[in-house]
């Protein structure tokens, strides 16, 4: 008999959770295991997103199901507000039921983002896991939104954090876990790669990120207010869905007076394409103790395009600020300006951090490779 297991998704947009939902999924035997995703959002909800990954997992023989159609009334996954709103009551407990039900046909269930748990728990059935299994998608940096749940909980978390001190750090509070290192992972992995270095007089940087306050991009902005006051001929093009505005990055661009040379590009399917169209010199991008802090920067990487990163780490890193790396992170606004300039103008220096990078990624970034780490998990071996 198949094992039956469930994730749990916010939407299938195409942020990180939702991409490395398809990246599991598709490795995944279905021989072996019957596949089956709870979305906690209806389709067509957003004015920047398509739901890009839903008609994917329908393709590869995965069953959706939408939270509207298991509970009553449940029309958003804030559930949160809900519970503030209305109180434990009949209808919370008529929800946790009907939750129960559902979960009841599932050998495991996995949630896909800690803000995923965070938003639904309010009406989970009381003392329902053993365990809570939960692939984090979030950094300190980016939020407490995983330690706004309760840290008395039994939990299995899995993420690319993977060192000692790193981990005691993030997950700090928590009375009982285990942790399960695997490292944001792609598959299939291409390997052709579009980019050549340009001999262009005003050179072109590239940012992908979702625009929003948990994507900080100041010491970004600060660092082009260098560059071009260092008259050095330079552009930066934000790609990225949201609002500026909103996400506080205008105040930036109007004290610095660089709002002139900022292009924000909107919301990008595919990156590739894109790094190809714009013929992009190089991409700065948030990282993360050695390590690109999302899926768009693996993107950008098998294209051949060199990367530069701020490192978002609060703890120590013994390769910080050093050039040699095979992902450069910089806490250091000096150095930073520099690196970037060395690589502007000197093709071999960008070649070699170009062709690192995407070695590195084919190496070590393979699902197929890497998904052997939580495959007792998904396969119910334990």
């Amino acid at each position: 008999m198949k094992t039956k297991v469930l994730f749990l998704v916010s939407d299938f947009y195409h942020g990180g959770a939702q991409r490395e939902m398809f990246e599991l999924d598709s490795v995944i035997d279905k021989t072996s295991v019957d596949v089956s995703i709870l979305c906690l959002s209806g389709l067509n909800n957003s004015e920047y997103f398509t739901d890009f990954f839903y008609e994917k997992h329908l393709d590869i023989k995965t069953t959706v199901f939408f939270l509207k159609d298991i509970i009553p009334d449940s029309k958003s996954i804030l559930f949160k507000k809900v519970v503030n709103r209305i109180g434990v009551n009949k209808s919370i407990i008529r929800k946790r039921n009907a939750l129960r039900t559902f979960l009841n046909g599932f050998t495991r269930v996995f949630f896909m983002g800690e803000y995923v748990f965070h938003s639904i728990a309010p009406i989970l059935p009381q003392n329902y896991f053993e365990k809570v299994i939960i692939f984090i998608m979030s950094a300190r940096f980016q939020g407490e939104h995983y330690r706004n749940i309760n840290k008395k909980n039994k939990y299995i978390f899995v993420s690319a954090f993977d060192a000692k001190e790193q981990i005691a750090y993030e997950f700090e509070g928590f009375k009982d876990y285990e942790h399960i290192v695997l490292p944001l992972s792609l598959n299939p992995i291409s390997n052709k790669r579009i980019w050549s270095f340009s001999s262009r007089e005003i050179k072109r940087i590239g940012i992908f990120t979702r625009l929003n306050k948990s994507k900080p991009l100041d010491p970004f902005f600060y660092a082009l207010h260098i560059l071009l006051k260092e008259s050095f001929k330079v552009e930066l093009y934000i790609y990225g869905a949201g609002d500026a505005e909103e996400a506080g990055y205008m105040r930036y661009l109007n004290h610095l007076d660089i709002e002139s040379k900022i292009f924000f590009k909107g919301h990008q399917e595919d990156i590739k394409k894109t790094i190809g169209e714009e013929n992009l010199d190089l991409v700065w991008f948030q990282g993360y103790k050695n390590r690109p802090a999302g899926y768009a920067g693996l993107d950008v990487c098998l294209t051949g395009v060199p990367m530069l990163f701020w490192d978002f780490h609060n703890g120590k890193n013994n390769e910080i600020n050093s050039i040699s790396s095979i992902y450069p992170h910089f806490k250091d606004l000096i150095l930073f300006v520099k690196a970037t300039k060395d690589v502007l103008k000197n093709e071999d220096l960008a070649k070699s951090i170009a062709q690192k990078q995407y070695e590195e990624v084919l190496l070590n970034k393979n699902m197929e490779k890497n998904f052997d780490v939580v495959k007792h998990l998904i396969y119910n071996e334990e």
